[in-house]
């Protein structure tokens, strides 16, 4: 791996943080004198503190709710030690090793804000188990998303200690044998470190990064499945005139209606055809309905960005006045938001899917699709019913979408003896949008799989526009076509694969 991004005078990008989880792109700090000086003196405002009376919440006073006890200058060690102890408490299934990559290079990029007053050696402890792929085993339960994503970054913190466990080298095994295989000795965290670390919202914003470019994919192989649902209808690519979009020119509607043409391999303003001068909203409207989710990811990405560069722990260290600045950008709010707003708008993209599927299935005559799209002829066809039951298994999965698109910040509950008495749930609405992509991305190759089976049961795939032609073919290449009823999951998931890695020609 010869591509860096260059913590420290590189601005991060979700996808750069999407890289970065697909070990695409690996990770350094930058040796600008000027960037390790400010962490320097950030970091010295706060052993300047440490010394002082005055009280710096998480330095020598007690956590949350116990911000009130004091804590001697003796035991602040142990206080930063404590921190990711009693946080040790994340339950559930463990995040992948692409996610770890992703929460540990965003939190790498925020703490590069210099705001933190986080030693410069704990940053590059941080780069170091990157560089040598030595991932957190993280639980995905515990946070609320303020403070921050405190439960789940403590095993980062724990795992710089020398604590809990990683996975390396395709196996999980405990931190400290890791970081001894790797040459990395374990950090003593100092006063505030741990909180540094913890305090924020890293791992909404890594989820949420990895979404937005897993989102955009999405949208433009949606659109080769309305142009394909088109043409098997005999609709209008009328219907994708670019004047339409011009005339309202809200620019999502716009990007995507270019893509069906794309796949219809049409002019910019094709002519009205034969047959119904309109189609069923689930065709026409399309660009309508999913261009809305390309707007919210640009607008998305944008957000991202800011979060991913700036600093979202608490207090922050002004490191040239060394004041300590006690305030709340740890909180998520903003995450939660992007997930939230991805999500349902994801969820309506698999609405239009699952609504072209079942045109597919039960089409007129002029199309020559037959009913289910059954290949099968003579008297025997009767006892056979093709894609039924895929079109229920996708109205099951358009369900549970739109029950997860449901927004995951109105369900904010006070905790922590009412310190954190609203809080953001922020990585909630990061996991149920990672939740929905896993549906959206079924639904997506059913889609393509009914779209083949109704193109060879009507005999047309010669007639395929060139670019429609070419995902027909890959998807033959690896799902033949149903005749006899037989079982699809298997298909399903080859198709899911392919599509997945990046196989077919989307």
């Amino acid at each position: 791996m010869t591509d860096k991004l260059r913590i420290g005078e590189t601005r991060v990008t979700h996808t750069h943080v999407a890289r970065v989880a697909r070990a695409e792109l690996g990770v350094s700090l930058t040796e600008h004198a000027s960037w390790r000086e400010r962490i320097n003196r950030s970091r010295e405002a706060v052993e300047v503190g440490v010394r002082g009376s005055q009280p710096i919440y998480g330095v020598n006073t007690g956590f949350g709710e116990s911000v009130a006890n004091r804590v001697a200058k003796d035991f602040t060690g142990d206080l930063a030690t404590n921190l990711f102890e009693f946080h040790g408490c994340g339950i559930g299934p463990l995040f992948s090793v692409e996610e770890s990559r992703a929460i540990l290079v965003t939190r790498l990029a925020q703490l590069a804000a210099g705001w933190s007053g986080i030693r410069l050696e704990t940053l590059q402890a941080i780069a170091a188990l990157l560089e040598h792929d030595i991932m957190p085993c993280i639980p995905e339960l515990g946070s609320v998303g303020a403070s921050g994503d405190l439960t789940p970054m403590s095993y980062l913190a724990a795992v710089l200690s020398g604590k809990r466990e990683v996975f390396a080298r395709g196996r999980v095994c405990s931190a400290e044998e890791a970081l001894a295989a790797a040459h990395i000795a374990p950090l003593t965290l100092r006063a505030k470190e741990a909180l540094s670390i913890m305090n924020g919202t890293s791992v909404m914003t890594a989820l949420v990064s990895m979404a937005i470019e897993r989102a955009d994919a999405f949208v433009r192989s949606h659109a080769m499945a309305t142009a394909w649902t088109s043409v098997l209808m005999r609709g209008q690519p009328a219907h994708f005139d670019e004047r339409l979009f011009t005339a309202k020119p809200h620019p999502g509607p716009a990007r995507y209606a270019s893509w069906v043409r794309a796949g219809l391999a049409c002019e910019p303003r094709p002519r009205l055809g034969t047959g119904k001068v309109q189609d069923p909203y689930s065709v026409r409207c399309a660009p309508h309905v999913v261009g809305v989710l390309l707007e919210v990811l640009e607008q998305a990405g944008a957000t991202v960005e800011i979060e991913l560069n700036g600093a979202c722990d608490n207090p922050l260290i002004d490191e040239e006045t060394q004041v300590a600045l006690h305030g709340g950008n740890f909180y998520g709010s903003h995450m939660a938001h992007v997930a939230d707003t991805v999500k349902l708008h994801l969820a309506h993209a698999m609405e239009i899917l699952e609504r072209q599927l079942v045109l597919l299935c039960h089409s007129s005559a002029t199309s020559g699709i037959p009913t289910n799209l059954i290949r099968v002829q003579g008297p025997e066809k009767s006892s056979h019913h093709g894609f039924k039951a895929v079109e229920i298994l996708a109205s099951s999965l358009v369900a549970e979408a739109m029950k997860q698109a449901a927004p995951a910040s109105v369900f904010s509950r006070s905790t922590e003896g009412h310190n954190q008495d609203k809080v953001p749930m922020g990585a909630i609405a990061a996991r149920d949008l990672r939740a929905i992509q896993n549906l959206a991305d079924y639904m997506l190759a059913i889609s393509f799989l009914a779209a083949a089976q109704a193109t060879d049961a009507a005999n047309r795939a010669d007639s395929l526009p060139a670019p429609l032609h070419a995902l027909y073919k890959a998807i033959r290449a690896i799902c033949p076509a149903t005749d006899e009823d037989q079982r699809h999951d298997e298909l399903i998931k080859r198709c899911v694969e392919s599509y997945r890695t990046g196989a077919l020609p989307v």
